[in-house]
């Protein structure tokens, strides 16, 4: 259910509102905007719930929602969710970029980085942010913040990336959101890593973009490399992905030393990243004007 209060409505009516519902063992969540307040109640909401609210002060407008997510949903929040923080700003209306740095010396298994990286990494220049699949990720990359891509890694990060499995249509990927969403620990994104053919080929699901940016207000990033499999793919993904309405992508980039070879496929050279980063911005720019 979604409580639509009036724009003028009092703090003291929110908060009775909001009493209200908790008391008779709702879950509430509270997003406010410039000109009103919307409440996602979660629970088994009754008409006769429905009935009652609308007598509120303040309330005016109750909306059963029958999809099965309100926490992910636009009914709910209809601005687009921005997650930013030291990683950059995902869904601010400009395409986030995210590396996967391959061929970097630890100094263990499990430990950080070297910080002798053979070139300047700094946020933003061309990236914002970095990446990674390992269950123990380190924490930076150089200037740039790292986040885990794996939901039980860890360290975990402030951001949980929910992906998308290949058979999942747009519900059951928002609706994977949403029980993350209620433990409000941290912030939720989609990850998009593709469909995947029977001889597993991956293939860029447009369509499910397209279809989750209309329903929900979270962002969408696109695993590029994952769905590329091949790093002559990766540009052509990368500018579909963010034409099609993606507010990021990840990039599989060799941060080794020259001359050696990378061993993990769909991975493009420091310089190709870097041009490839700067095209997917234009194509952003052009495409969500």
């Amino acid at each position: 259910m979604v409580v639509v209060m009036e724009p003028d409505a009092p703090e003291a009516a929110i908060e009775a509102v909001i009493g209200y519902l908790v008391e008779a063992g709702f879950d509430v969540h509270r997003s406010s905007g410039q000109t009103r307040t919307i409440l996602g109640v979660v629970g088994d909401v009754t008409q006769d719930d429905v009935a009652v609210m609308r007598e509120l002060d303040g309330v005016a407008e109750v909306v059963r929602v029958s999809e099965p997510f309100t926490l992910a949903s636009r009914r709910f929040r209809q601005e687009s969710t921005v997650v930013e923080g030291p990683w950059g700003r995902i869904g601010a209306g400009r395409p986030w970029v995210a590396i996967e740095p391959v061929g970097l010396s630890l100094i263990d298994d499990n430990g950080p980085p070297s910080a002798e990286l053979g070139y300047e990494v700094a946020a933003g220049r061309p990236f914002d942010a970095a990446v990674s699949r390992l269950g123990n990720p380190p924490e930076s990359v150089g200037a740039l913040t790292c986040l885990a891509l794996q939901p039980g890694a860890v360290r975990g990060g402030p951001i949980v990336f929910v992906e998308r499995v290949p058979s999942w249509g747009a519900n059951a990927w928002i609706g994977a959101a949403e029980q993350e969403l209620q433990h409000r620990e941290r912030s939720v994104v989609l990850l998009e890593a593709g469909g995947e053919y029977p001889n597993g080929a991956r293939t860029l699901e447009v369509a499910a973009i397209a279809r989750a940016k209309i329903r929900t207000h979270l962002p969408i990033v696109v695993d590029v490399p994952t769905i590329a499999q091949r790093a002559r793919y990766c540009a052509a993904v990368a500018c579909a992905a963010v034409g099609a309405g993606a507010d990021g992508i990840i990039l599989r980039v060799w941060a080794g030393r020259q001359g050696v070879l990378p061993r993990v496929a769909a991975t493009l050279s420091w310089a190709e990243a870097m041009e490839l980063a700067e095209r997917v911005r234009a194509v952003g720019q052009a495409a969500w004007r």
